[in-house]
């Protein structure tokens, strides 16, 4: 089954909780999109001032994690550009106007170099973002990628609610 289909028949299994669904999510998007190593899912909290992981997959370890939280006081570049263009493209996450607030506390611990990230939406209300990292290595997004990433968004924010307690 290709990874889109697998995507959009997730919400249709009763035997999964939410934290399976999301982890699958991440594991088929990793599969749409092969060049991002690192697949996760955050929500936004307390009126978009902060987001917090849902899950985050990392392809190379196939292990997860949750729960780390970036706040907008410290990050406002990219709330910002987030939130009103929906979509962010850093191939070269370090040095983009955009992400590189992320270098000391985030990209540099752990090793990413290229961020793909699109927003969630429910109701027209932004609720979350679907993030692919590539760690280890600075990767070129496409525009199949970024394609992608906007069909996959589009798909989690049509079927999946963001549990954000």
């Amino acid at each position: 089954m290709d990874p889109l289909t697998r995507l959009m028949t997730l919400v249709e299994d009763q035997n999964l909780s939410q934290l399976e669904i999301m982890r699958e999510a991440c594991q088929a998007i990793n599969q749409l999109i092969p060049k991002a190593n690192r697949v996760s899912l955050w929500a936004f909290e307390d009126n978009n001032r902060q987001i917090r992981s849902l899950v985050n997959f990392d392809a190379a370890s196939n292990e997860f994690s949750e729960g780390i939280i970036l706040k907008q006081a410290d990050y406002p570049p990219y709330f910002k550009a987030i939130i009103e263009e929906d979509l962010v493209v850093a191939s070269d996450a370090r040095n983009h106007s955009v992400t590189n607030c992320f270098n000391q506390s985030y990209f540099e611990p752990l090793g990413i170099y290229s961020l793909l990230d699109f927003i969630l939406h429910e109701n027209f209300v932004a609720t979350g973002v679907v993030c692919c990292e590539s760690a280890g290595q600075k990767i070129e997004w496409s525009k199949d990628d970024i394609d992608n990433v906007r069909m996959v968004a589009s798909v989690i924010s049509f079927c999946f609610h963001l549990d954000k307690n």
